[in-house]
């Protein structure tokens, strides 16, 4: 993994036990090769969204700017990354609570949220 997608993945891991110990099981499971970057992008999200009750609010703006951050990288890989794994696990982990939808969509930026909403409505 490229030293950008390395930091960008460590500002979850260092403020989440839970999203720290599922990357590491995801990485696991893919040795010796690497995981999938989709991947574990996705295991960012779905983990962030069991646990987003558990974060401060400060907190939780911090994460959804680096969200909205990865989505405008010039690193193109990590910015497909962040929106076919990371923004697309949230609108599927958030499925059928539309309260926790209604959360997400309200704090995520503008081109998260361009994405999720248009990964929410694919193929309605």
């Amino acid at each position: 993994m490229k030293k950008s997608t390395n930091d960008y993945v460590a500002v979850f891991t260092q403020r989440s036990e839970h999203i720290r110990n599922a990357v590491y099981q995801c990485v696991e499971y893919w040795l010796p090769e690497q995981a999938p970057l989709i991947l574990l992008f996705s295991t960012i999200g779905k983990t962030f969204v069991k646990q987003l009750d558990t974060f401060s609010e400060v907190e939780k703006t911090l994460l959804f700017q680096h969200i909205e951050d990865g989505m405008r990288s010039d690193d193109d890989e990590l910015a497909t990354a962040v929106a076919t794994g990371l923004v697309e696990s949230l609108v599927t982990a958030s499925d059928g609570n539309d309260e926790q939808w209604r959360y997400i969509e309200l704090h995520l930026g503008s081109e998260s949220n361009k994405h999720a909403v248009a990964w929410k409505n694919f193929g309605q």
